[in-house]
């Protein structure tokens, strides 16, 4: 409740801090908690896709196999993990998970973990280096 409280301040000051350093600040946290989370995984973290920013790890598998982990923002200070199999619309599989900040690092191995259930299942496999 308390947490709930908190993340509604935050997103209210945010509001009247346009611009400030306040907003700032959160991403760059968001953006060091996913590099440090995908610097563990061997991953790399796209952050501009066609002069838009973005942030974007691919997986692939030894059969070259892509899978896609993206992170957005949503209102309220509320973040969106979503991953995807990369497969034709028939064959597509997708997997979301709302979170706060503080639970990213935990909602992003979740989804890694759906990440590695999907190549197991395909018979692949992926090596971290």
């Amino acid at each position: 409740m308390l947490e709930g409280i908190a993340d509604l301040l935050v997103a209210v000051l945010d509001l009247f801090l346009i611009g400030s350093s306040s907003k700032k600040k959160r991403h760059i946290k968001i953006d060091k908690i996913i590099e440090n989370w995908a610097k563990k995984l061997g991953l790399y973290l796209q952050t501009n896709y066609k002069e838009e920013k973005v942030r974007s790890l691919s997986v692939v598998d030894d059969a070259g196999n892509s899978y896609q982990i993206w992170i957005e923002n949503l209102k309220w200070s509320r973040l969106k993990v979503n991953v995807s199999n990369n497969q034709s619309i028939r064959n597509r599989k997708l997997w979301s998970k709302k979170c706060k900040t503080s639970s990213l690092t935990k909602v992003l191995f979740e989804a890694y973990g759906m990440t590695e259930q999907w190549i197991l299942e395909s018979g692949n496999k992926r090596t971290i280096k």
